[in-house]
């Protein structure tokens, strides 16, 4: 985990992103890179996970994910509010998350696997679950088991794709303002305002 070298230059850490990529998807991409610099310039410090995965067993890339969520918690402990956003094989921070009560959005979360959508269910902190139409890891179901917010983009697949560039441009501005307003969102209930 590393903060992220396009923090926009009035962050002053009270508020905290964690930004987890997916294993094929990194947050130099669209669908993270946009949210991130959104929230940037609202104020927000973002932190992202930067990894080669790819090698590793199923049990080594979870922990490799905890890990990088586990560095966020203890380095971010002072901060106001915390946010963990993380795609697909990111997801896997969902029980990190649930631990320490931080909201979450999961984009294209793996709801295939039965230990992250239990993690995402049993935390006390909002979360937003965000995919499309088209995302193999997508299962509806477990979505609603979770009882989170789920947020639907359009027919896009699990690399936020749909086949139509202009069709892809909205669907990153949905997913962009979505992230703005959540983080909007549990910032004021938290604070009671």
């Amino acid at each position: 985990m590393r903060e992220w070298m396009g923090n926009a230059s009035n962050v002053d850490g009270a508020r905290c992103l964690l930004v987890l990529p997916g294993l094929n998807y990194s947050a130099q991409l669209p669908g993270l890179y946009l949210p991130m610099r959104a929230l940037s310039l609202e104020g927000w410090k973002v932190f992202h996970g930067q990894w080669e995965l790819a090698d590793l067993s199923a049990p080594e890339r979870r922990a490799a994910v905890s890990e990088a969520a586990a560095e966020f918690v203890c380095r971010t402990a002072r901060a106001g509010r915390r946010l963990i956003m993380a795609k697909s094989l990111g997801t896997l921070a969902a029980g990190c998350a649930a631990d320490h009560a931080i909201p979450a959005v999961w984009v294209t979360p793996l709801l295939r696997d039965d230990r992250c959508v239990r993690d995402i269910a049993r935390s006390s902190a909002p979360a937003l679950l965000v995919a499309g139409s088209r995302d193999w890891a997508w299962d509806d179901a477990a979505a609603r088991r979770t009882g989170k917010r789920r947020l639907q983009l359009g027919t896009c697949d699990h690399a936020l794709l749909t086949g139509d560039w202009r069709e892809e441009v909205e669907m990153l501005e949905v997913l962009t303002s979505a992230v703005a307003d959540f983080a909007r969102d549990f910032t004021c209930v938290n604070s009671g305002v």
